[in-house]
């Protein structure tokens, strides 16, 4: 993409380990405000408790085992597009608060895989796109998932890059709505278990090269404390 924004910076948050839910209202009033034009926008890197999420295609016939039965993770309903996701720690959470450049959806969706293969390609693994399938490869297994919400083309939601998360919480759902999808990770494919920090620092510098946005330094803060921060709360 690499269309520089003017006179625009991006706050950049390190909210740890964070829970779903609050998190997903802070994304909400953080869209209203940028839509109200209070604040230029905002990239949220985290990690999430154990949950598994159902898209805007999503239902419970994407779970495993079959309806009826008790899944041991938390499940919840979310406006985001596509169908049932996981989240869990060792997985890097990224969204992108901000005006999509150009009000180009496809071109936004394209450089957000593009952020990712690099960021991939840092740690020693090849991954690529599949044509009408979001998200990012290696081979025939999926290594990072890409769902989003816009509000007035604002941007929310992003995108989860599978690291040293426990491939086996996958059991419990069929990914992405594809019922032979199998995951695979950083950990899997390299050999190697990179550091979270590591894995948001590269993000950065992959975002700001893709998008042509600058991003203020990463900021450590805890969830309930960002919205006051932006003065949105």
């Amino acid at each position: 993409m690499n269309r520089r924004q003017p006179n625009t910076t991006l706050s950049a948050f390190d909210l740890g380990i964070a829970p779903y839910l609050p998190t997903h209202e802070i994304q909400r009033q953080i869209q209203e405000g940028i839509v109200g034009g209070s604040h230029p926008g905002v990239l949220l890197l985290l990690e999430h408790p154990p949950v598994i999420t159902l898209g805007s295609q999503g239902g419970v016939q994407d779970l495993l085992p079959a309806e009826g039965t008790p899944t041991p993770i938390p499940i919840l309903h979310t406006e985001r597009g596509g169908a049932a996701t996981l989240h869990a720690p060792g997985q890097l959470v990224c969204y992108p608060l901000l005006p999509i450049p150009g009000r180009d959806l496809r071109r936004y969706v394209t450089a957000l895989e593009e952020v990712l293969i690099r960021l991939l390609e840092d740690h020693g693994v090849t991954a690529h796109r599949r044509k009408g399938k979001p998200g990012v490869y290696v081979l025939d297994a999926k290594i990072a998932s890409l769902g989003l919400r816009c509000r007035r083309w604002v941007a929310g939601h992003g995108t989860s890059l599978n690291a040293t998360v426990d491939l086996s919480l996958f059991q419990y759902l069929i990914s992405c709505g594809e019922k032979d999808l199998q995951q695979t990770s950083i950990q899997r494919e390299s050999g190697h278990s990179p550091a979270m920090e590591d894995l948001k620092s590269g993000y950065l510098h992959h975002f700001r090269e893709v998008f042509g946005i600058p991003t203020a330094p990463l900021e450590p803060i805890e969830h309930q404390d960002i919205l006051r921060r932006l003065g949105l709360g």
